[in-house]
């Protein structure tokens, strides 16, 4: 009975004191969370039905509001790619955990940009820079470049 009592306790009183927030994506759908952590541009959260751990890229994420003391923190601005010359404001990410949330838009391949004496650090970055002002092109405000080992690339874009 005690055990019972304990565990009833315990299922009860762990969602009393979880961080309930209003989780504002930018593509305007709004969700209800369990806050946990923001880490290296990815969010932590969980349902409120559950406690599996999910996580969003806090790019895809506008704002969110604590719902019991109404605190509104903004996490990200939009992104607003327009025409070709906004090619700077394309961001390249890193890790695939900062995709999460964010839609595939297209996917673009080609060979690494290579001009005789220029090193492979300066190759990778023109071959970024011809990535982004193609996404631009289109829109999209988000990248990833992945370099194959045989001289190619393979760089995804990504949308709201």
């Amino acid at each position: 009975m005690k055990t019972t009592f304990l565990t009833l306790l315990l299922i009860l009183g762990c969602n009393a004191f979880a961080q309930t927030h209003q989780l504002v994506k930018h593509d305007g759908t709004e969700h209800v969370v369990n806050y946990i952590k923001n880490e290296n541009n990815v969010i932590y959260y969980s349902n409120p039905e559950s406690q599996e751990q999910q996580k969003i890229s806090s790019f895809a994420v506008a704002s969110l509001k604590n719902l019991k003391t109404s605190n509104l923190q903004t996490v990200s601005a939009k992104v607003a790619v327009a025409a070709k010359c906004d090619f700077d404001k394309v961001i390249v990410l890193k890790q695939q955990d900062q995709t999460t949330g964010l839609k595939q838009a297209a996917t673009y391949t080609g060979i690494l940009n290579k001009t005789k004496g220029i090193s492979s650090v300066e190759q990778a970055e023109q071959t970024i820079k011809s990535v982004k002002n193609k996404a631009a092109a289109k829109g999209y405000p988000f990248i990833t470049v992945n370099q194959k080992a045989d001289g190619t690339y393979e760089a995804v874009a990504y949308n709201y």
